[in-house]
């Protein structure tokens, strides 16, 4: 049999590879008769193409119909349609309502590698020589606010100079920031690798230091100069706190410095924007436990600011975070391009 390729795009021809690629995937999992699968090659009513496959992943790991549709530009009525269409193919519910999430069956799970190999067969096809100049996505990213000054300092100028045509949007999320990274909503967290879902993957930041940060006519930098301060005197301290709002996924740049029951009794001010916070250190005798990153920024912008070490006999470490993303951009060249980064910000 002749190919005539000047009949068909390459589109097209893709579109039916796959589908057939995938019929047999699925044929090898379970064994089914080669011959049974030659019959129905030509069904116009089968669902398959590598765009639709990689929907039905995307329902798995976001857990709702509507947002996975919404990555394919499909309306939340066409995503439920598609979806039946895959349930009435397999003869399987595919996922089940449980908590108001979708959860996957048992048929689902087996069939999910035969989908994940022709995703990957066809974006190996279709990948183009990739040059970020022509970029124009919108990155959205969210970590604790007390890093992300000086990481935006490092970040931000690289994007404009490597991608002049992309942007980038830091979002703010006061929970659940794995369900908004594995739900799409964002590209990338950075944040604590704890408790997390198979599909997501991480790469762990270098730790920096931490410090107090206080305005220089402050009685604790007296201290500091004569040699006489101690841990007492900090968590005596009253202080400003940037907390994150996550529980799991994050801790504060004072974590694992103030403890037990009493623990936030000197907190004063609790904000997410840094530059409220260096501020009002200006003008009062509040003390801020920030990252040595972050106070080389306050320092600049705020010139009656100053730091001090940390006593020896507490940790200067900073908590140790990670830049997390999900399998859905993992592939994407473009991501991996804004992931290094924060990567590079990390070791500079």
């Amino acid at each position: 049999m002749k190919l005539c390729f000047h009949k068909f795009s390459l589109k097209v021809i893709r579109k039916r590879l796959c589908y057939k690629l995938l019929k047999y995937q699925i044929a090898k999992i379970f064994s089914l008769e080669f011959h049974f699968l030659i019959m129905h090659m030509t069904n116009k009513n089968d669902p398959f193409n590598a765009e639709q496959a990689a929907f039905l992943i995307t329902i798995y790991e976001t857990g709702a119909i509507a947002k996975s549709g919404e990555k394919f530009g499909l309306t939340p009525v066409a995503s439920s349609r598609l979806l039946q269409k895959f349930r009435s193919y397999f003869k399987d519910p595919l996922f089940v309502v449980s908590k108001g999430r979708l959860l996957p069956t048992p048929f689902f799970l087996k069939t999910m590698p035969a989908l994940q190999e022709i995703v990957r067969i066809c974006s190996d096809m279709a990948e183009q020589p990739f040059d970020i100049r022509h970029c124009r996505k919108v990155f959205r990213f969210s970590c604790n606010p007390g890093f992300a000054p000086s990481m935006m300092a490092y970040v931000l100028p690289r994007i404009m100079e490597e991608a002049p045509q992309a942007s980038v949007e830091h979002i703010s999320l006061s929970s659940n920031p794995i369900s908004a990274l594995m739900g799409a909503e964002i590209d990338l967290l950075i944040g604590r690798a704890i408790g997390l879902p198979p599909q997501a993957h991480y790469c762990d930041l270098k730790s920096g230091d931490r410090c107090i940060l206080l305005r220089k006519s402050h009685p604790l930098n007296a201290l500091y100069q004569s040699g006489k301060i101690t841990p007492a005197d900090i968590y005596q301290a009253k202080r400003v706190s940037l907390p994150s709002g996550r529980r799991q996924d994050w801790i504060s740049p004072d974590g694992g410095i103030f403890t037990g029951r009493n623990k936030n009794d000197n907190i004063v001010f609790k904000t997410d924007r840094a530059e409220m916070a260096w501020m009002a250190m200006t003008k009062t005798d509040l003390i801020q436990i920030s990252t040595d990153r972050s106070s080389e920024l306050a320092l600049q912008l705020y010139p009656d600011l100053t730091t001090i070490p940390l006593p020896d006999s507490l940790t200067a470490n900073s908590p140790k975070m990670s830049i997390i993303w999900s399998d859905t951009t993992h592939r994407d060249p473009a991501h991996r391009w804004f992931r290094s980064l924060f990567a590079n910000w990390s070791k500079n």
